[in-house]
C-alpha cells in the first residue's frame, strides 16, 4: 500500500479537500482517498507540488514523426498542406517511420501522457499503438472534396478502421477539414460515429485561407489544388464560415473541433450548442501560421476545452505542458485549474476515455504526474506513476 499526498492535488475537474491522502495498492491502482489522519502519517509521501491524474493529449499525428524538422515554418496551411504531401512522396522507408513514431511514442509517455487521441492517415503507426503503454484513440482521417468522390474515399479508408479493430485498438472515422472533404462525406463519417458511439474530430479553421475560400474570395488554397492537379471549378463558395457549412451534421455527439485559430465569436456559440469540444494545439498554430486563438471567445466553455501537441511536423516536442506554458505566456484568459482540467478529464471525455483515464477514479491505474506553476509557468516535475 502507497500514501500519496502533496500542496495540492488535482482531480481531473477540481482540487481535492487540504490534506487529502490519494491510497495506492501494489499494482499502482488509485484505492481510495481519504482525509489525513496521524495514524497514516509516518506512511504518506508528501509531496511539493500539484498532483494530477495523466494527461491527456487529445491531437496528435504519430505518424508524421519522421517529418521533425523537414517542414518549413509560418508557410500557412496550404503551404504546410503541400510540404507535408511532398515529403511523404520524397520515399520514407516504413521503417523509418515505424522508428522515429516509437520515440514518438516513448517522449510522450515520459512527458507524463497516458492517452492520446491520434490521426491516421494509413497503418505506419498501428503496431506502435498496439505495444505502447499509452492508450491510444485512433481517427482514421478521411479526404475527398468533391462529392462525387465520396463512396470511392469512403471505401479507401474503411478497411484501416476494420485493421483497427482486428489489432484491439480503438477508432473513429473522421473528416479531414472542411476545404478537403465535402459536406455529404462528413455527414456520412459523422452518421458512422453515431450510430457506433464514437468520438468524432475534424481540424477546424486553423486558417484565415479556410475563410476566405468558403466566402468565395481570392485565397492560397488554389495553389495547393493547382499543386494536387485538384479540379475545383465545380465549388461554389457558400458565404458563410466553413463551420456554419457543417456544423448540422453533428447529431449531438461527442466531436472534437481541433485549432479553431481563426474562429469567431459566432462560430463559437453555434459549436457550444452542438456538444462540440474545442481543441487548441498552440505550438503547431504558432509553428504554420504564426497566430493564436482567440482565447477570450472560449473563456465561458472550460468544460469543453482539450489540449493537444499536434505532429513533431507541426512542433518541437509532443508536450502538452510546453502546450500549456504557450497560453500562460500569451493570455491570461485560463486559470491554472482550467488548464489542467484541459490537459486531463476533459480530453479524456472528448475521446469517450473518461471511464479509465484523466480523473482519479478508484479501482484504475489512470497515471499521477506531479506538477509545479512558478513565475506563471508550468513545470512537470516528475511522473509518479
Amino acid at each position: 500500500m502507497r500514501f500519496l499526498s502533496a500542496n495540492k492535488i488535482f482531480d481531473g475537474r477540481q482540487y481535492l479537500a487540504h490534506g487529502s491522502v490519494l491510497v495506492l495498492d501494489s499494482q499502482n491502482k488509485l484505492k481510495e482517498i481519504i482525509a489525513a489522519s496521524f495514524q497514516i502519517q509516518e506512511k504518506t509521501e508528501m509531496l511539493d507540488g500539484i498532483i494530477t491524474p495523466g494527461f491527456v493529449n487529445a491531437h496528435c499525428h504519430l505518424e508524421l514523426s519522421h517529418l521533425k524538422g523537414k517542414i518549413q515554418k509560418h508557410t500557412g496551411i496550404p503551404g504546410f498542406g503541400k510540404q507535408i504531401i511532398m515529403q511523404r512522396m520524397s520515399g520514407f522507408t516504413k521503417e523509418i517511420i515505424h522508428e522515429k513514431a516509437m520515440e514518438a511514442d516513448v517522449q510522450m509517455w515520459n512527458n507524463g501522457i497516458v492517452a492520446v487521441g491520434d490521426i491516421s492517415n494509413a497503418d505506419d503507426s498501428f503496431k506502435v499503438k498496439q505495444s505502447s503503454k499509452i492508450k491510444y484513440h485512433t481517427f482514421i482521417e478521411i479526404l475527398g472534396l468533391n462529392p462525387a468522390n465520396e463512396q470511392m474515399m469512403f471505401d479507401l479508408s474503411f478497411p484501416f478502421y476494420k485493421l483497427l479493430q482486428s489489432m484491439g485498438l480503438a477508432g473513429s472515422l473522421a473528416p479531414h477539414a472542411p476545404y478537403s472533404t465535402s459536406l455529404q462525406l462528413i455527414e456520412r463519417l459523422a452518421k458512422f460515429d453515431k450510430e457506433n458511439n464514437l468520438p468524432l474530430s475534424i481540424h477546424n479553421q486553423e486558417t484565415e485561407e479556410e475563410t476566405k475560400f468558403f466566402f468565395g474570395k481570392e485565397n492560397d488554397f488554389k495553389d495547393l489544388y493547382d499543386f494536387l492537379k485538384a479540379d475545383i471549378s465545380w465549388f461554389k463558395a457558400p458565404g458563410c464560415s466553413s463551420l456554419q457549412t457543417y456544423i448540422n451534421t453533428f447529431n449531438d455527439q461527442k466531436t472534437m473541433l481541433v485549432h479553431n485559430t481563426f474562429s469567431t465569436q459566432a462560430d463559437v456559440a453555434m459549436a457550444a450548442g452542438k456538444n462540440c469540444f474545442f481543441c487548441f494545439c498552440p505550438n503547431a498554430n504558432l509553428y504554420i501560421e504564426n497566430k493564436l486563438p482567440n482565447y477570450t471567445l472560449f473563456k465561458e466553455h472550460h468544460n469543453s476545452l482539450c489540449l493537444g501537441t499536434d505532429s513533431l511536423a507541426s512542433n518541437d516536442s509532443l508536450d502538452l505542458v510546453a502546450e500549456a506554458n504557450v497560453i500562460f505566456k500569451n493570455s491570461n484568459v485560463f486559470s491554472l485549474e482550467t488548464i489542467l482540467q484541459m490537459m486531463t478529464f476533459n480530453n479524456a471525455s472528448a475521446l469517450n476515455l473518461e471511464s479509465d483515464f484523466g480523473s482519479l477514479i478508484p479501482g484504475k491505474n489512470a497515471g499521477l504526474n506531479l506538477v509545479n506553476f512558478e513565475n506563471d509557468q508550468l513545470k512537470l516535475t516528475k511522473k509518479i506513476i
